[in-house]
């Protein structure tokens, strides 16, 4: 077969992307195929803007993947000339919580209500809220990430397909066989980056994952729009437990009209080809609350609503993994709607992996086993 490569990367969003761009970077043969466009806005990478921060990955497994993206970013950035992270600081908003257990670990300031309002008054808080404050956070442009890692990965000698679906793929002694509507291809490893799509490559182990359907909304505000903008405001999080969530927000950037904010939460769930795309009032309605009650200014009329999907594992932790029965295979799923600002990071460990190389960053955690463990009881 001449359409032999080192590594085959099926699905090019945030993780594919990223993992082409390791792979070329350390020599390998690449070959990418992604179904949709590149990059596109059918699944989990789309929207314009995407949080990081580091205070709230203290002292969990994503701390160490956290702390490297955020050299990864910077890095992409002076190989392209492209900013792709924006620092606003980000304001966690609450009213409960202690984080004592961050002095000494990582920069961040917690804030009475009054500091809230005094230094945030785009923002009106009961009494007893009070802010965290993490001073590197700052918003990811997740099409212009994508885009970026691609274009370097070309650069390097990877070949990319867009528009190129996977239509079946099978190991042998000796290789991986990839076919698709186009041509059929051979690797000595293949990494499955297919987000929502792929939940069928790992139903025979029991392993679930549950695609939910994720409203994005951008509203002008109604007063006091230049408070609004980066430079004057962080990205931001507010408990919303009536929904069983978190909503979070962003400031405006000059590249699309409009304050954006979502609700975070796992909610109607989806089989990813029939997806309802189409925005609703009740999708607007959630967002609006937030508004009203904790950003008045904002609350001024519609400009967009987008939506995207969150694929979430039973645990909502993500899986980076060769797979169990497969030696050539390895997989990276499952990122539970936070995904985006360690893909980067992500990608260098699913492309070290493929390649049997040293891995920069220990993986203990984001395996196989523990699901395995759960699906053999349930």
């Amino acid at each position: 077969m001449n359409n032999h490569y080192d590594v085959i990367v099926v699905g090019l969003g945030a993780m594919g992307s990223a993992t082409c761009y390791h792979l070329a970077s350390r020599g390998a043969k690449v070959l990418g195929l992604e179904r949709f466009d590149l990059p596109h806005a059918q699944g989990s990478s789309h929207g314009y803007s995407r949080h990081t921060k580091t205070v709230v990955y203290v002292d969990t497994p994503f701390e160490p993947f956290i702390e490297r993206s955020f050299e990864l970013w910077r890095l992409l950035e002076g190989e392209t000339s492209q900013q792709i992270l924006v620092t606003t600081g980000y304001l966690l908003m609450s009213d409960s919580g202690s984080w004592d257990q961050l002095r000494g670990k990582v920069r961040h300031e917690v804030l009475t209500s009054d500091e809230v309002a005094y230094r945030y008054p785009q923002f009106t808080l009961p009494d007893d809220y009070h802010g965290l404050y993490d001073p590197v956070g700052g918003l990811l442009r997740p099409e212009l990430g994508i885009a970026s890692h691609l274009i370097q990965a070309l650069r390097r000698g990877a070949e990319i397909h867009g528009r190129e679906a996977v239509t079946g793929w099978k190991e042998t002694a000796h290789s991986v066989e990839v076919e698709t509507g186009h041509a059929r291809y051979s690797a000595d490893q293949v990494v499955f980056t297919g987000g929502s799509w792929t939940d069928r490559l790992i139903a025979d182990l029991g392993i679930t994952l549950t695609v939910s359907r994720q409203p994005l909304a951008w509203v002008w505000p109604a007063r006091n729009a230049a408070s609004f903008d980066v430079g004057a405001l962080p990205i931001w999080q507010i408990p919303a437990p009536e929904y069983d969530g978190e909503y979070y927000g962003f400031p405006m950037m000059p590249d699309h009209p409009g304050f954006k904010l979502a609700l975070h939460t796992f909610g109607e769930t989806s089989d990813p080809e029939h997806l309802d795309r189409e925005a609703r009032p009740e999708d607007e309605e959630e967002v609006r609350k937030c508004l009203r009650r904790f950003i008045p200014d904002a609350d001024g009329p519609l400009t967009a609503m987008r939506i995207c999907m969150y694929t979430r594992t039973a645990d909502e932790m993500p899986v980076l993994d060769r797979h169990p029965a497969h030696d050539r295979v390895t997989v990276g799923c499952g990122f539970s709607g936070t995904g985006f600002k360690f893909s980067c990071t992500f990608g260098e460990w699913l492309a070290e992996t493929a390649l049997g190389q040293p891995n920069t960053i220990a993986n203990d955690t984001f395996r196989f086993e523990r699901l395995l463990g759960a699906a053999n009881t349930a």
